[in-house]
């Protein structure tokens, strides 16, 4: 199924007339490259910009290619694909929200049959965020009262969620969650920050799921992890390298942390955080990532030694007791 995404050309166009620009950079996220040769086109055929391409991998508003626009001497990034991030880059820059055009009723109207709760929160995507009054309509007419959470981190819309930033759902007073959008890593933060029933309404597969086995799953992986990781001695701390993932700080007190107990620690940094850039570095026992908890959740698997989130290191010293219930926001630290 093709999918139309507003790419808000006639925007950047205006904005490449307005300021007289004269190289540009585009980044996509995976999804959304397929447009990328076309509004390349398009953008240097109406304007007369050199427009180039970036082909890394953007996995989200924490992700801009910054340092590569710099190195181009490029006037201007265009970042496709999430809302703007709190953080100014040091580069203009221009965020393209990618709103999707998928329709929702039809997945809503089937996720009511899992919705055994009155009192329901709602949340999305920055790609569904304008299909969320839709949606609180369409329960409305079901008998549900329904509740919009406000974003207190890095979120920019009432009822968004990021992977790092759940705190439009964690304090929200509701029974069950309902989330529309694609994928099941947003669905699976939610429930693991909230302790509440979450359904995901995949708007793209058509897909209507109960998150609760998936969640029990990542609980029982993680516990693995920690226990995998209880008698190390040596931890290596990963600091992130991406324009919002740099957290130094964090860091340094998770060293002292680790000091305090007795361990031997060192203090890493990466771009990309994958096993490949530790292989050398075989006496690490345990990596403490500070960046995009995603890394944890879906790529932990693929390394050689425990991977932990800095919440998890804590129940790991002692610092903090597992739960070994839904609700253990193991994601949750500041970015």
């Amino acid at each position: 199924m093709e999918i139309d995404y507003a790419m808000e050309l006639d925007r950047i166009i205006s904005e490449i007339k307005k300021r007289n620009v004269r190289r540009i950079l585009l980044q996509f996220p995976e999804g959304l490259r397929g447009s990328a040769l076309k509004i390349s086109k398009k953008l240097e055929l109406e304007t007369g910009v050199e427009t180039l391409i970036s082909v890394d991998p953007c996995w989200g508003g924490c992700d801009i290619a910054e340092t590569a626009a710099l190195t181009l001497n490029a006037n201007l990034l265009v970042h496709f694909g999430h809302s703007p991030w709190p953080k100014k880059p040091k580069i203009p820059t221009l965020f393209i929200e990618a709103r999707s055009e998928v329709e929702i009723r039809e997945v809503v109207l089937r996720a009511v049959s899992l919705l055994t709760a009155k009192k329901v929160g709602i949340a999305t995507t920055v790609q569904h965020i304008h299909k969320l009054g839709e949606i609180k309509n369409l329960l409305e007419e079901k008998g549900f009262e329904v509740l919009i959470g406000k974003p207190s981190g890095k979120a920019k819309y009432a009822g968004q969620v990021l992977g790092c930033d759940l705190s439009s759902v964690e304090k929200l007073n509701v029974d069950q969650f309902l989330f529309v959008g694609g994928g099941t890593f947003h669905p699976l933060g939610i429930a693991l920050a909230t302790g509440k029933s979450v359904i995901a309404a995949d708007p793209y597969s058509s897909k209507v799921s109960d998150m609760k086995k998936e969640t029990k799953s990542i609980l029982m992986q993680r516990y693995a992890q920690i226990e995998k990781a209880r008698n190390a001695t040596r931890f290596g701390v990963v600091v992130g390298l991406k324009f919002g993932q740099i957290n130094l700080e964090l860091a340094r007190q998770i060293k002292n942390k680790i000091k305090s107990k007795g361990g031997e620690v060192y203090l890493l940094a990466a771009e990309e955080i994958a096993p490949e850039r530790f292989y050398g570095l075989a006496d690490i026992e345990v990596l403490v990532i500070t960046a995009c908890p995603r890394i944890v959740i879906e790529d932990s698997p693929q390394f050689r030694i425990p991977v932990i989130t800095p919440r998890e290191l804590d129940i790991l010293l002692g610092f903090e007791n597992w739960s070994g219930t839904v609700g253990e926001n193991l994601l949750g630290h500041k970015l």
